[in-house]
């Protein structure tokens, strides 16, 4: 019995639902589509993975804050792990620039790590950072729909890749200014080590110890995330173009009692143990980065959110607490379409 290649895209796409995690997605609306394109450039089986949160539904603003440091990620003041030093030496150009600005975007150097008080364990980093447990509820409606068509990063420009995204995201601050992300276009962060599957990824670990992402956030299970580059809009106005923006859909990690971020080593956190006892969240985080034709550059987000020692939040760091994952769609070249719920 022979097969011809279409016939194995298509069996490709099949596999690809088992790397999502079918246990993770038991409740999920899962489709397999067929595609009968010619085009050689539609026969990679493609992942997409669909969101939402109507407004009314529970969504949270992230303060900045100390954040506990996980001995599992970064390791002993006897036996650090995790500075991110070797990344930011191996960087070059605006990338290097940068992440001796920002190290805690790969790692987090020593002298920003406090310690117990006889000195044998890292305790909380010394810097305020978006990572912190410190939040408050506001509201905020989400639809965003990962489409993950490009299985690694490439060598070029950022945003040469095939993965696309599409998004509405509007939210509020705690003072009640009303905020839009407008997403431009997805692109692969030039920043070594991560690896960010051109730019959306589906069913994959991020952040911990994987690599990809900042170490402060413990490494979980994500459902699909995206890089990409956007304009701001702040109460119907557009403040600011040319924004990172990173969205994730993954496993809860906001305990239940406090919103505290989880450490690494309590995860996964059980139904009991998350906010609201809730299976997953989305989070939309636009660091104080802006993409420029040099490439690169810190750059605080213009916020209208005034802290408290009177100037406004460099970041953006909301959580959907009660977000659905509608439909995930798996396509492939050939075969026939089922529906799996």
């Amino acid at each position: 019995m022979t097969h011809d290649r279409r016939e194995f895209l298509q069996l490709g796409a099949l596999a690809g639902v088992g790397a999502l995690g079918a246990d993770r997605f038991a409740d999920v609306p899962i489709r397999v589509e067929q595609n009968d394109s010619q085009n050689a450039a539609d026969d990679w089986p493609g992942i997409e993975v669909h969101v939402t949160q109507e407004r009314g539904n529970t969504g949270h603003w992230v303060l900045p804050g100390r954040r506990q440091i996980s001995e599992y990620v970064f390791g002993t003041p006897e036996n650090p792990r995790m500075t991110g030093q070797h990344w930011v030496n191996v960087a070059q150009g605006p990338v290097k620039q940068l992440l001796q600005e920002q190290t805690f975007q790969v790692g987090l150097p020593v002298e920003q790590r406090r310690t117990n008080a006889d000195g044998s364990e890292y305790t909380i980093t010394d810097i305020l950072t978006g990572y912190s447990d410190s939040a408050q509820e506001t509201d905020g409606l989400l639809d965003v729909r990962y489409v993950d068509r490009q299985p690694y990063d490439t060598p070029g420009e950022p945003g040469d890749t095939l993965d696309t995204a599409e998004v509405t995201a509007e939210f509020a601050d705690p003072a009640g200014n009303e905020y839009e992300v407008i997403l431009d276009h997805i692109v692969k962060p030039p920043f070594p080590p991560w690896e960010t599957g051109g730019g959306v990824v589906t069913g994959t670990w991020l952040h911990g110890i994987t690599g990809t992402g900042t170490p402060l956030m413990p490494r979980l299970f994500n459902y699909g995330a995206l890089w990409g580059v956007g304009a701001l809009r702040i109460n119907g106005e557009t403040v600011d173009e040319g924004r990172v923006i990173h969205f994730m859909t993954s496993e809860n990690v906001r305990k239940a009692d406090s919103y505290a971020l989880a450490l690494d080593e309590e995860v996964p956190l059980s139904s009991d143990e998350r906010y609201l006892g809730h299976p997953h969240h989305t989070h939309l985080f636009l660091p104080p980065i802006k993409a420029t034709p040099e490439g690169p550059q810190a750059n605080p987000v213009p916020t209208a959110f005034e802290l408290p020692n009177g100037e406004t939040q460099p970041f953006v760091h909301f959580m959907w607490d009660e977000d659905v994952i509608e439909e995930v769609v798996v396509r492939g070249a050939g075969g026939e379409q089922t529906t799996t719920e």
